[in-house]
């Protein structure tokens, strides 16, 4: 490919995507010879002020928002030939699309981390007053081990192309924080009228082309969390795009719980279908109240499997009939507290049992066997 980037700082490496309004390239700073990744309008659509005002604008919003769990934007220019671009922080990993796929859903306690890392990033992004609109699997990036201190995988909020900047919004800033820059409001809004954002993924409010503010992205959470614990979201039967705004917009979901292989708490049942709220005042009021719901949940979990009272009922007999599960989690009195099934080499669910009664049982059978085959043997003749 032609270098896109010529007469500027950054040399053109590879394209790694392309969309309706721009691409998206890898590049390398020339100078410094560090790895990014550059936005650019596309040549054709260049010159046309609507998309370079959006561009700019989400360069701008990006820059406006600090937190770990949000792409970082480093720069912002025009090429030569009068393409708008901006430069972010090159992340290595994967998308969470593209980790759900490889691995299927996730364990419960590994899907609420991960989203209450995507929650932060959102209130971030909402207290300089921007509503991100098209929050998906593929709009959020899980980096890699390595990127983080501790090995741990950070998630990572992408894309505010189609991002809301709320009227008469004022940055925040914490106590003795330098303010955050503020959010200028597109110079072409959209069109009253137009759906934004990604018909899969839509708000209710969204579907119905209404207003939109913070907890819009809290519904998108809410199916994205459901999502990554069940493998699909609660309207996965609706292929077409306005029976599946239709969907949104009227059919209940059912909860987590009845499609998942895998245990889903009942709170988490109840913390899903609060966000996926039809009326936006029934969800949860902020991005900070659904993570810290989350992370009670999570809490809980920590605690089952730390004390071992509470032990995990394993995937396979989440399907059991109550009887089954009581004598499944069954435990004899006096036993040292690891949940049933602990000792799996030794038989799931079996209780301990008293090495020398075991022994004095099996001599008394041995000599009853020997005195009944005696008997017998003598009645026969032949003893």
């Amino acid at each position: 490919m032609g270098d896109a980037l010529e007469g500027t700082p950054y040399r053109a490496v590879r394209v790694l995507g392309r969309g309706g309004m721009g691409e998206v390239v890898e590049a390398e700073h020339r100078a410094l010879r560090k790895r990014v990744v550059v936005k650019l309008v596309r040549r054709a659509l260049a010159h046309d002020p609507r998309f370079a005002d959006r561009l700019q604008v989400e360069a701008r919003a990006l820059a406006a928002v600090s937190s770990p769990h949000v792409v970082a934007v480093l720069d912002l220019g025009q090429t030569p030939s009068g393409r708008p671009y901006f430069v972010m922080e090159r992340l290595r990993g994967t998308t969470l699309g593209e980790e759900l796929e490889r691995r299927g859903p996730l364990p419960v306690a590994e899907a609420i981390d991960l989203v209450r890392q995507v929650l932060a990033g959102l209130a971030a992004a909402h207290r300089v007053g921007l509503v991100h609109r098209d929050v998906k699997l593929d709009n959020v990036f899980l980096c890699a081990p390595g990127a983080a201190p501790g090995g741990a995988r950070v998630a990572k909020v992408l894309d505010f192309g189609v991002a809301k900047v709320l009227d008469g919004a004022v940055a925040e800033a914490a106590p003795g924080a330098e303010p955050s820059p503020s959010v200028p409001a597109p110079a072409y809004p959209t069109e009253a009228g137009l759906l934004v954002g990604t018909p899969r993924t839509a708000s209710p409010e969204q579907a119905q082309c209404q207003p939109v503010d913070a907890r819009a992205d809290v519904y998108a959470v809410g199916l994205l969390m459901y999502t990554l614990v069940v493998g699909h979201g609660p309207f996965a039967h609706v292929e077409d795009a306005l029976a599946l705004l239709r969907a949104h917009v009227v059919e209940p979901p059912a909860p987590p719980s009845r499609y998942a292989a895998q245990r889903i708490p009942a709170a988490l049942d109840r913390a899903v279908l609060k966000a996926l709220a039809k009326r936006p005042e029934e969800r949860f009021e902020s991005a900070e109240a659904f993570a810290a719901a989350l992370g009670r949940i999570g809490a809980e979990l920590a605690e089952e499997d730390g004390s071992g009272g509470a032990a995990r009922m394993p995937e396979a007999e989440a399907g059991w009939g109550p009887q089954s599960r009581a004598w499944f989690e069954a435990r004899p009195e006096g036993s040292s507290g690891a949940g049933a099934g602990g000792g799996v080499a030794a038989g799931a669910g079996e209780a301990p049992v008293d090495a020398r009664l075991f022994a004095g049982l099996t001599l008394a059978s041995t000599v009853v066997f020997s005195v009944l085959a005696a008997l017998v043997l003598r009645g026969m003749g032949v003893w």
